[in-house]
């Protein structure tokens, strides 16, 4: 796209965001063995395993890589809203929106075990991102007003959708946990209680539904004011009919009260592939004529 600015991921970028990665793997597999060892060490004392490092330093860690990655990059563009022209960038404040999540589920207490399940989604994030900008993947400059309005509801929504999903994994794991005999190792994942985890994901879901449908719109308002961008088809695009999927799916989640037949696993399974389409649609945007 003309006038685009591309910042390249650097080696010693490439190496902060594999260090990343590890931290909160490392962080997630601590609390795994904590949880599966309550036992061995006293509530509120830090968890260490072999590797010496406890998991809150593991994930602080993680947490300061990210964001002097994003403050390093946009110092280097010159430009604040970096994230919303980047894949890059806009996977790594994805990353860290999940990191204050995080913290404000440890500070409830009981959704701590939900919030163990987000370490291995903001890894997956910041790597997801850090591939698409090495695939040479097209970047989305934040130069239409419109165009700022739509990618950044659509980057606050998909941080609300994230948690979903994680919270239909949890709530998959936990269902699964409760069926298993005694003795298994599936009754060793940590998992909070069902109500929980559905009260978790109808509140994301309840906010990130607007923050979906507001991109949808203003991505139609962008289309229409500037249809060189896009092309002459753009309502065609793989791009504008998967976001047209993706709406109907949450949409339907809003419903899923008024459904009991549609509450519980199924419930979960949608939370999981909406933001799996999700993220196909910021892939999607590869896809689309630059005019």
């Amino acid at each position: 796209m003309p006038g685009e600015t591309t910042i390249p991921i650097s080696l010693l970028q490439t190496a902060a965001t594999v260090a990343a990665c590890v931290c909160f793997g490392l962080a997630f597999w601590l609390e795994l063995r904590w949880c599966a060892r309550p036992g061995e060490t006293a509530p509120g004392e830090p968890t260490r395993g072999n590797t010496g490092v406890s998991r809150g330093m593991a994930i602080g860690a993680g947490v300061v890589l990210m964001a002097v990655l994003l403050a390093g990059r946009a110092a280097s563009a010159r430009r604040l809203t970096l994230p919303l022209s980047d894949y890059f960038d806009a996977f790594l404040l994805l990353g860290l929106l999940l990191a204050g999540l995080w913290a404000w589920l440890q500070w409830t207490r009981h959704l701590r075990n939900l919030a163990i399940f987000l370490l291995p989604m903001m890894a997956l994030l910041i790597l997801l991102g850090a591939v698409l900008d090495w695939a040479g993947y097209r970047k989305f400059p934040a130069a239409n007003p419109w165009e700022i309005v739509h990618v950044g509801s659509l980057l606050l929504g998909a941080a609300c959708f994230a948690a979903g999903c994680v919270g239909g994994v949890v709530w998959l794991l936990a269902d699964r946990r409760l069926r298993a005999p005694n003795g298994s190792a599936w009754r060793r994942i940590p998992v909070p209680p069902l109500a929980s985890v559905e009260k978790i994901n109808r509140h994301a879901i309840l906010l990130g539904f607007p923050l979906l449908t507001i991109g949808a719109l203003s991505g139609v308002l962008w289309a229409v004011q500037d249809p060189r961008t896009m092309g002459p088809q753009w309502f065609l695009t793989p791009k504008v009919i998967l976001t047209a999927v993706i709406w109907l799916i949450y949409a339907s989640l809003l419903h899923v009260r008024l459904a009991p037949s549609w509450r519980g696993a199924r419930a979960a399974w949608l939370s999981i592939l909406g933001f799996v389409l999700l993220l196909v649609v910021f892939a999607a945007v590869n896809w689309m004529p630059s005019g």
